[in-house]
C-alpha cells in the first residue's frame, strides 16, 4: 500500500512556531547567560568588600604589638579596636560581614557568634557550611612574630537575595513582553500573508474556463517566480485547450463530408434494383468508410503525440532500414503512376521510436508520390555526421508556393491547387510533431530538376524525448 505524500502545513502556524520558538530560545539563552554574568558580578563585587574590609581591619589592629595583657589599658584598648572596626563604611549590609581576629595564635576580637570550624579555613576565599548555613570565608594574615591573622565571614543567603533581585529586575520584564511579542508577531504574520490569501481567493474565484494570467501586482514579490510559474501553466493549458477545441471543430468538419457520402451512397443503393449500382454504392461507401477509418486513426494519433507524457520508450533505430521498409511498401503506388522512386543511403542509427519514425517517412514519401505526376521522379537521401543526420525527400512535382509553405504544417489544411485530393491535411502536421518530439526540425526547400518541393529533416543521433 503505497503511503501518502506528507503534508506541507500551514505557513503562518510554521512562521509563528519558528519565530516564537526561536526568540523563547534566545530569551533563555540570554537568561541563562545574564544570570551567569551577573552572579560573577555579584560575586567578585562581594568579595572585593571582604578584601576591602579585611585590609582595613588589619591595618586598625597594628596596635595590638602594644597590648600587654596584664595591662589595665587592655580592655580599653580592644573596645577601641572594636569600635574603629565596626564603624568601617564597608559594613553596610544588613551586618552581613563578620570577623574574627586573632593575635599570636589567641582570639582577639570577634563578632558574636562566628561559624563554627572557621579558624580551620585555609588562607584566602573559602567556602564553609556550619550551623546549617553557607558562609563565605577569607582569611588573611600579617607576617612576623607578632603575627595577625583576620577570618572575614559572609552569610551567602544575602548574596543570593541580592543575585535574585538583580536578575528579577533584569529578565520579568523581558518575560512580560513574551506574551505581547507573541501578540505582535501573530499580527504581523496574518498581515504579512494577507496578499497570499487575496491571491488564493483571486484563484478560488475564477471558473473552470478562465485562464487569463494571474496580475502580478497584487502578488508579494516573494512569490512572484510561483505567479510567473502559475502563469506559464495558464498559457499551455490555454493553449492545450484551444488546439483540442480547434481539433475538434476541425474533425467534425472533415468528418462530415465523408459521412455525407457515406449516407448518399447507401441511399442510392437502396433505392435502386440495378445490382451495377448496388454493387457501385457498397463500393463508394467501403471507400468512405476507410477514408473516416484514416482519419480517426490520424486524429487520435495527434492527440497522443500531444499527450503531456509520452510513455514510448526511445531506442536505437535503424533509420537506413526503416527507409528500405517504407520504400518496399510505397513501391505499388510509384509503379502505378511511373515514378522514379529512388534511395541513397548510409547506416545511420539514432535514438527515436521506431514507429514513429516510420510514419515520419510514410507520411513523407506518400506525400511526394501523391503530389508527383506520372512519370515523375521522387528522391530519398539520408545522411549522417558525429552528432546528427539528415533526411532528405524531393520530387519533381507542382511544388509549393512561398506563401503557403507556412501553412501546410496547419492541421487540415489542403493547398487549394489540389484541393481533389483525398488527403486529410493531417500528414505533415504529424510529421512536425514527430520531428519535435526527437528533437528535430524540419524545413521546406525546393526540390529536383529545380521544381518541386524538398522537405529536409534534422534529428540529433542521440536524444530523448521532449514533450
Amino acid at each position: 500500500m503505497s503511503s501518502s505524500p506528507p503534508r506541507a502545513g500551514s505557513i503562518s502556524r510554521r512562521l509563528l512556531l519558528t519565530l516564537i520558538g526561536g526568540v523563547s530560545v534566545l530569551w533563555l539563552v540570554a537568561g541563562l547567560f545574564t544570570y551567569h554574568l551577573t552572579r560573577e558580578q555579584v560575586n567578585r563585587l562581594y568579595d572585593q568588600d571582604m578584601i576591602d574590609f579585611g585590609q582595613a581591619a588589619l591595618s586598625l589592629v597594628d596596635v595590638a604589638d602594644a597590648i600587654d595583657p596584664q595591662s589595665s589599658d587592655a580592655m580599653e584598648i580592644l573596645a577601641r579596636s572594636r569600635k574603629a572596626i565596626e564603624g568601617l563604611p564597608l559594613i553596610r549590609r544588613e551586618a552581613t560581614l563578620g570577623y574574627a581576629i586573632w593575635y599570636r595564635g589567641q582570639p582577639l576580637l570577634a563578632t558574636h557568634k562566628p561559624p563554627g570550624g572557621i579558624e580551620a579555613q585555609p588562607p584566602g576565599f573559602s567556602d564553609l557550611l556550619s550551623g546549617g548555613v553557607n558562609w563565605r570565608v577569607l582569611q588573611m594574615a600579617t607576617t612576623g612574630a607578632d603575627e595577625v591573622r583576620i577570618w572575614v565571614f559572609e552569610d551567602l543567603h544575602y548574596r543570593h537575595k541580592t543575585l535574585h533581585l538583580l536578575l528579577f529586575s533584569a529578565l520579568f520584564p523581558l518575560l512580560l513582553a513574551l506574551p505581547l511579542f507573541g501578540v505582535l508577531v501573530w499580527f504581523g504574520v496574518r498581515q504579512g500573508l494577507a496578499p497570499l490569501r487575496s491571491l488564493i481567493e483571486q484563484v478560488h474565484q475564477r471558473g473552470a474556463h478562465s485562464l487569463h494570467p494571474l496580475a502580478l501586482s497584487r502578488a508579494p514579490v516573494e512569490v512572484h517566480s510561483l505567479v510567473n510559474e502559475l502563469n506559464l501553466l495558464l498559457e499551455r493549458l490555454h493553449s492545450a485547450m484551444e488546439a483540442e477545441r480547434r481539433l475538434t471543430s476541425d474533425a467534425a468538419h472533415e468528418i462530415r463530408t465523408p459521412l455525407a457520402s457515406l449516407r448518399t451512397h447507401a441511399q442510392v443503393a437502396l433505392r435502386s434494383s440495378d445490382p451495377a449500382a448496388h454493387a457501385h454504392g457498397l463500393q463508394q461507401v467501403s471507400r468512405s468508410v476507410e477514408r473516416i477509418s484514416a482519419l480517426m486513426e490520424q486524429i487520435l494519433l495527434l492527440a497522443r503525440l500531444d499527450a503531456e507524457e509520452l510513455h514510448e520508450i526511445f531506442a536505437p533505430v535503424d533509420l537506413r532500414l526503416l527507409a528500405e521498409d517504407t520504400i518496399a511498401d510505397l513501391a505499388p503506388q510509384a509503379i502505378d503512376k511511373q515514378i522514379e522512386l529512388t534511395l541513397d543511403s548510409q547506416e545511420v542509427t539514432l535514438r527515436g521510436v521506431a514507429a514513429w519514425l516510420g510514419l515520419m517517412l510514410t507520411n513523407l514519401v506518400g506525400n511526394a508520390l501523391r503530389y508527383t505526376p506520372e512519370g515523375g521522379r521522387v528522391a530519398v537521401s539520408l545522411e549522417s555526421t558525429s552528432d546528427r543526420l539528415t533526411l532528405w525527400v524531393r520530387d519533381n512535382g507542382p511544388g509549393v508556393a512561398p506563401a503557403e509553405q507556412a501553412a501546410i504544417f496547419t492541421r487540415f489544411y489542403r493547398s487549394p491547387s489540389v484541393a481533389s485530393s483525398h488527403g486529410s491535411g493531417l500528414g505533415l502536421p504529424i510529421v512536425k510533431r514527430i520531428v519535435e518530439i526527437h528533437h528535430g526540425r524540419i524545413s521546406l526547400h525546393e526540390g529536383l530538376d529545380g521544381a518541386g518541393l524538398g522537405v529536409c529533416v534534422e534529428l540529433p543521433v542521440t536524444t530523448g524525448p521532449i514533450l
